[in-house]
């Protein structure tokens, strides 16, 4: 007997351990949807959990999770730049970080021993 095939076969595995090759075309409809059912040579059926729309909406949301984890670390960290910047300022012009008084000395090393700085930030 000869037999030609000319369609994409799938070899899959059911969870009995039996090894099988499948049409890819009715692979493909059988994960569209769960309400769909193919059955192995001994008779079970094969299990697909998920659709893949159902994979891609996971995958998307996770991407999105994802960009908006990144998007609230880059205005953390915009914010903190910002507050170091104010903060190398004030001590550039001779004002503590801690009580906010003013220091002549402070003001006239920083401007004669490190001009650059406030510009460094």
């Amino acid at each position: 007997m000869e037999m030609t095939y000319t369609e994409t076969l799938i070899v899959t595995h059911c969870w009995c351990g039996i090894a099988l090759a499948i049409p890819g075309n009715l692979h493909r409809w059988a994960e569209q949807a769960k309400d769909r059912s193919i059955y192995c040579p001994n008779g079970h059926k094969f299990v697909f959990t998920d659709t893949f729309e159902e994979k891609l909406e996971r995958e998307r949301r996770r991407h999105q999770a994802t960009k908006d984890l990144l998007r609230a670390e880059e205005r953390s960290h915009s914010a903190t730049r910002g507050q170091l910047t104010k903060t190398k300022k004030r001590v550039g012009n001779g004002v503590c970080p801690c009580c906010h008084r003013t220091f002549q000395q402070l003001s006239r090393h920083m401007k004669n021993k490190h001009p650059d700085y406030v510009k460094e930030s």
